[in-house]
């Protein structure tokens, strides 16, 4: 099912840089500073794209003037910037009941109590997520928000085991705290956290019956990788955080002392009667911890790196204490981050094609709760990652039917919809339904009457491209939302549908206004998106 899709998105990443020559390997190994006269706006449009969620050619232009320095001095200091969608507020519709009115249910309350609370707690679920994708759709600190996602996907927590969006909610707001502090505070945190402990069963590990689930995946997943420790260190990590659980009435943390072991334990050859706290600081102190949280980080937001640049980024946390700001601004000022072997070489997630899409587009935020369940449907669905290893990523989120949904999400964005297919076999565009494009654009402008929202116009946003051809619009379309040039056929055939070759009206670059010129731009905009060079970042 895989195979012809990521060769598809594989040709696509590689058509970027056909021909990697040796200044281009050297450049991916280099963390050494970026000109600032080499910083083009495709450069700043990549550090958008991958430190955020991507932006408006018109606000990419403006950042681009600002340089690379001030840019990424902008992205990581986002602290003074305005948190344009307030705080979650957790709430329950009902106060609970005491414990021992509770104790005095018969059968039937209990269940309907339960019931109860299940239902409460699938409304808050869905309220968190929306909160959440509006928070990417319109923050003014995107990396904020870029990094609270790559930490919920490396401190996996899954919703469907927690079964309590309180404790999620809260371990969203714990990464959002410390998304780009530091991470030895973050790990001794997460490590406490009540939806973790749940998660990975600590909340059942005992003195004389320990539970070594937290204990290799923190080494496992969370802080060493594969190879750094042994079966004999996992036993004994087990037995140090024996008695850190929490009340999931208050989801607060307990260290329960008396389901403790206070015996001596021998962890990577180290002896003491080490608790959870002590266990966190000899992680931190491994030799192999900093290169591996700092080539996790680089890999997300631009490539797997080598053992020899995994060494050089880990230096560098480490040379910081672990804060991460230091590591993030070497990062993303680095020859290695603006490589042919960065850029355009990642599949976007479902979570930043939607969201990236939206804001590269400049449309006004639509529901995110529709966003976060299309997201899901394209197989990433917020707050409930596959396992604990996280969302696998790149090709694995490639398959024929997920391109086939791809195409769908993104026909519904921009409202070209209808077969389920962007082209048929001649290449030939596909209609929209007309008469639920009248509707949508009667009810925005009602909106925008009322002060709500800004109806969004593909004529509008095509106008703003400046071309004077439609050879011209096709390729500042196409420039606005890729990264990867298009393949010389894909181009032709998109071409072709804009000219009106297939007897379909043809786009006048002279006159882009009113409902059929409106239609046939989300028709062409729908084919760059049905794309394989559209899926990567």
């Amino acid at each position: 099912m895989k195979t012809i899709a990521a060769t598809l998105i594989t040709t696509a990443a590689l058509g970027l840089a056909p021909h990697v020559h040796c200044a281009a390997v050297r450049d991916s190994a280099s963390l050494e500073a970026l000109p600032e006269a080499e910083f083009d706006l495709e450069a700043a449009r990549h550090l958008l794209m991958r430190a955020g969620f991507g932006a408006s050619l018109e606000e990419a232009r403006a950042l681009h003037a600002l340089g690379l320095s001030k840019l990424v001095d902008r992205l990581v200091d986002y602290e003074d910037k305005p948190d344009v969608i307030g705080p979650f507020v957790w709430r329950r519709e009902e106060p609970l009941p005491s414990r021992r009115e509770i104790v005095n249910f018969d059968e039937t309350e209990r269940r309907a109590f339960r019931n109860r609370l299940r239902r409460e707690d699938r409304v808050r679920i869905t309220e968190l997520r929306d909160w959440w994708v509006r928070r990417m759709l319109e923050t003014k600190r995107p990396l904020e928000e870029r990094m609270t996602l790559f930490w919920h996907g490396h401190f996996t927590t899954s919703y469907r085991d927690v079964r309590d969006s309180k404790l999620v909610w809260l371990q969203n707001e714990l990464l959002r705290t410390h998304a780009t502090g530091n991470f030895g505070e973050l790990l001794h945190e997460i490590s406490r956290d009540p939806a973790m402990l749940a998660y990975l069963n600590n909340n059942q590990n005992r003195k004389g019956k320990p539970n070594e689930n937290y204990a290799r995946e923190v080494m496992e997943l969370f802080s060493l990788g594969i190879g750094n420790y042994d079966e004999k260190d996992i036993k004994e990590v087990a037995r140090a955080f024996t008695g850190w659980t929490f009340d999931r009435r208050t989801a607060r943390f307990i260290d329960a002392r008396r389901q403790h072991d206070t015996g001596v334990k021998t962890i990577f050859g180290q002896e003491g009667r080490f608790d959870g706290a002590d266990v966190c600081d000899l992680l931190l102190a491994h030799e192999a911890c900093a290169p591996y949280i700092a080539g996790k980080i680089f890999a997300y937001f631009a490539f797997a790196p080598d053992r020899e640049l995994a060494g050089q980024l880990g230096r560098v946390l480490a040379a910081n204490r672990f804060e991460m700001k230091p590591l993030l601004r070497r990062i993303f000022k680095s020859r290695a981050f603006y490589s042919h072997v960065a850029r355009g070489t990642q599949v976007k997630s479902p979570v930043v094609l939607l969201v990236s899409t939206i804001r590269t587009l400049a449309m006004p935020s639509p529901n995110g709760s529709v966003i976060a369940a299309s997201a899901a449907r394209l197989g990433q669905e917020l707050f409930g990652p596959p396992n604990v290893r996280g969302w696998e990523g790149g090709l694995a989120w490639i398959t024929t039917s997920s391109l086939l949904e791809r195409d769908n999400v993104c026909g519904n964005l921009v409202l070209a919809t209808g077969s389920g297919r962007s082209m048929d076999a001649r290449g030939r565009g596909r209609g929209i339904d007309l008469r639920a494009l009248q509707q949508m654009l009667q009810r925005r402008r009602r909106a925008a009457q009322g002060g709500r929202v800004q109806p969004w116009s593909a004529c509008r946003f095509a106008s703003g491209l400046g071309a004077t051809t439609v050879e011209e619009l096709v390729d500042a379309l196409a420039g606005a939302l890729l990264v990867v040039p298009l393949a010389p056929g894909t181009r032709a055939e998109i071409l072709a549908f804009a000219r009106g070759e297939d007897g379909s009206l043809p786009v006048r670059v002279e006159s882009l206004d009113g409902v059929d010129m409106e239609r046939k731009l989300r028709e062409v905009l729908h084919l760059l998106m049905s794309s394989p060079e559209f899926q990567v970042c």
